[in-house]
């Protein structure tokens, strides 16, 4: 009995992340305007009673995309941080690890985007353009937190107006980006971003 209700349970987690990650691909192709509950049940080739089984309502199904999406970024801010770096390489390797994931799929940019769009149109679904910025900011400063606490040292800078300055700074980085796709120059303002973040945290002079 304990099996088969882990393999139950298994396979329901594993539908729900399908469902998910089809509802990722139809509105990063299609845009939000274009994504329907019947083009998701067809990505992930469920009907439309698994589809509402599932999630309840298409709100509940953008939280759960704007989660992945948040659990996709932590992945890939720690994966990009080697164990032996310093305090200034740590910083650099998280926010380049997380830039390297921009341009390889700035299309999951624009569908963010669209999503916090979307969410301050519909007063009824306000709350998920607060939640995604909220969950960013949040991720942003338990990294910085760690980080500094790792090696036994403190920002100068509370780490929750640090974490706002980055995601802001990242923000209009990636809006640039994203329409006009110049990776060169967009790396360089990253390294601008970078310095200043770290002057930020030292209280150094923003100077080079």
């Amino acid at each position: 009995m304990g099996e088969l209700v882990s393999r139950t349970t298994t396979t329901a987690a594993e539908r729900r992340a399908d469902i998910i990650a089809a509802t990722i691909r139809v509105l990063a192709r299609d845009g939000i305007a274009e994504t329907t509950t019947r083009k998701i049940s067809a990505e992930a080739e469920v009907n439309q009673a698994t589809l509402r089984y599932y999630f309840g309502s298409k709100d509940d199904l953008l939280f759960a995309v704007l989660q992945e999406m948040m659990q996709t970024t932590r992945e890939v801010v720690q994966a990009g941080i080697s164990s032996n770096s310093d305090l200034h390489d740590t910083i650099a390797e998280s926010i380049k690890a997380f830039w390297r994931h921009v341009e390889t799929a700035p299309e999951l940019q624009v569908m963010q985007y669209e999503l916090t769009l979307y969410a301050l149109r519909h007063p009824e679904s306000a709350w998920l353009a607060k939640q995604q910025y909220d969950g960013y900011c949040a991720l942003v400063e338990t990294l910085f937190q760690h980080n500094f606490e790792a090696v036994g040292k403190q920002s100068a800078v509370p780490f929750a107006e640090l974490a706002r300055f980055v995601v802001a700074g990242l923000d209009g980085l990636i809006l640039q980006f994203i329409s006009d796709r110049d990776a060169m120059r967009a790396r360089r303002d990253l390294d601008h971003l970078i310095y200043t973040v770290i002057a930020l945290a030292e209280e150094r002079p923003l100077q080079q």
